[in-house]
């Protein structure tokens, strides 16, 4: 997570290239947190969003939120998500002047922990997107997050993993499963795979926390504090349309160009971190394109591509 702290990691590129979260999870949250509410009425009074970024999951939040805080320990992020503010609010169609969201420079493990003058048992709704396999101390976590929960609050933790393009349109070297199996090789090599690119460089034991569908960090719930524990996975394959969007976090992008992918694909800390031990900060546009376009056949102008996440979500509620 500390590459996204630095002063020259490109907040804005983050922001525009990450995928975002569909309305169909948060209807999925919103339904979760409802039911555990004693008059079963939204909005909810508030919500912190730890981690938040630059805002991307922050914001939807305001949908059955009267009052959000979103927190992330990279002052980048947090200067892009202030100035992104009046925008945003005003494409959701909210009054700017109302004051319903804030960003705050933190750790989510300090705030939680020292509460950061919010009162026990006073927030309807703790959210962490995308971040929650960085934390260092999950039973510390777990602990400090009840503290702050009213009684039937929610604790809910989301992420998505590595992408997989699951159709393409355009020419190809040959069939279309043989190219989407090659395309995911060339994936795995420069992500993974070869000790020589971006492999070594991802921050652990988050990456591989992530990898495994945060399976460590769901072991660590105190099943003394919170009950209605809802884990969801759901694992993309070749040639899949996408998640079921009632129960799974569905999270693709359809028909972008490759240009596209490659400038998500710069966005990983792992790729950042590389870029800065070896001073090559053409390997995404370079090396990689050049072997993913010799493999398959694509054209990097004419060729589009569905993008399809493998994805997870855990809600549990205080009790």
């Amino acid at each position: 997570m500390s590459a996204f702290s630095k002063s020259n990691f490109k907040t804005l590129n983050y922001n525009s290239f990450r995928p975002h979260y569909p309305p169909s999870f948060y209807k999925i949250l919103s339904q979760y947190v409802q039911k555990g509410q004693r008059q079963h009425d939204l909005p909810i009074a508030k919500a912190i969003d730890l981690g938040c970024g630059t805002g991307v999951a922050t914001y939807p939040l305001l949908n059955f939120v009267r009052f959000v805080i979103g927190l992330d320990l990279s002052p980048p992020m947090i200067d892009t998500a202030n100035s992104l503010i009046t925008q945003r609010l005003k494409e959701m169609g909210i009054d700017p002047s109302d004051s319903r969201i804030t960003f705050k420079f933190g750790s989510a493990e300090s705030f939680v922990n020292d509460q950061n003058g919010v009162e026990a048992d006073s927030i309807d709704l703790i959210t962490a997107a995308q971040c929650i396999h960085w934390f260092q101390d999950y039973d510390s976590f777990f602990q400090s997050s009840a503290k702050l929960l009213k009684s039937g609050g929610t604790l809910a933790y989301f992420y998505y993993i590595d992408p997989m393009i699951v159709d393409f349109s355009g020419p190809s070297h040959s069939n279309k499963d043989d190219i989407l199996e090659k395309a995911y090789e060339v994936y795995l090599k420069f992500a993974y795979n070869d000790p020589n690119l971006i492999g070594p460089h991802w921050e652990q034991p988050g990456r591989n926390i992530l990898k495994h569908f945060c399976e460590e960090v769901n072991s660590h719930i105190p099943q003394d504090l919170f009950t209605d524990i809802t884990i969801n996975t759901y694992k993309a394959t070749a040639r899949s349309s996408g998640a079921d969007d009632a129960k799974d976090l569905d999270l693709k992008k359809l028909k972008i160009n490759l240009q596209e992918y490659l400038a998500y694909i710069e966005t990983y800390s792992g790729f950042h971190n590389y870029r800065e031990k070896t001073g090559n900060a053409d390997l995404i546009k370079s090396d990689f394109v050049k072997e993913l376009v010799d493999t398959t056949g694509w054209d990097l102008e004419k060729t589009k591509v569905d993008l399809v996440w493998n994805t997870g979500y855990t809600f549990a509620r205080k009790k």
